[in-house]
């Protein structure tokens, strides 16, 4: 029986993505337009666990936290009423991802590996605060309301599907290991399609350490 090499591992992982989060982007025109930006925050947090089925080769299931958020600009103009919206609007947020790889290590020491698998990537809870104005350039009157929500338009989808590789070296020392490793993850799906204002960086890369039991 391959029993003898089985064992069950649990772990913190930790690293820095190496792309941003968003590619963001601006557009106008005579009725109007808009403009999002925003900035990476550059950590990566969570847990790992792995079930190592034989020596060389094993499953690994992670919950990695990222921090995001965004400010998005959009203003709206109607030439033959006059009419006009302007709303900004400030969203941070929480996201999780939940990739689950098989795993085959290559050596006895310093044992160099690759892993693949599937990843889902979840958004939330987020948070949008700002202000819309609505107003008449006819009648030259305005009103201003706050914007406080859970559910900003362009976040209204929340799980995203992707597919993901790393490659790495596990070093051990005991029964304690360290896995400094590369990981890319390609999102199948997004919050626009190419060209969109706002949308995850499709080929998303990062640098993890695992840390591991």
């Amino acid at each position: 029986m391959p029993a003898l090499g089985q064992g069950f591992h649990v772990g913190l992982k930790a690293g820095v993505p190496v792309t941003p989060y968003f590619e963001t982007g601006t557009f106008g025109s005579l009725h109007g337009g808009a403009e999002y930006s925003a900035a990476t925050r550059r950590y990566t947090v969570g847990a790992s666990v792995e079930w190592e089925w034989t020596r060389a080769f094993g499953f690994e299931a992670d919950v990695l936290y990222h921090r995001m958020g965004y400010v998005g600009i959009v203003h709206f103009f109607d030439s033959a009423s006059g009419n006009y919206q302007d709303s900004a609007i400030d969203v941070k947020g929480n996201s999780w991802e939940f990739p689950l790889l098989a795993k085959y290590r290559f050596g006895r020491a310093g044992r160099p590996y690759i892993a693949g698998g599937g990843v889902l990537r979840y958004v939330g809870p987020v948070r949008g605060r700002g202000e819309q104005t609505t107003g008449s350039l006819v009648t030259r009157t305005s009103s201003t309301i706050q914007l406080d929500t859970s559910q900003p338009s362009e976040l209204r989808k929340r799980f995203y599907p992707g597919v993901t590789a790393a490659g790495g070296v596990e070093v051990r020392a005991g029964r304690f290991r360290m896995t400094p490793e590369l990981r890319y993850t390609r999102w199948t799906a997004n919050i626009s399609g190419p060209g969109g204002l706002l949308r995850f960086v499709p080929n998303q890369a990062e640098f993890l350490v695992g840390f591991v039991f």
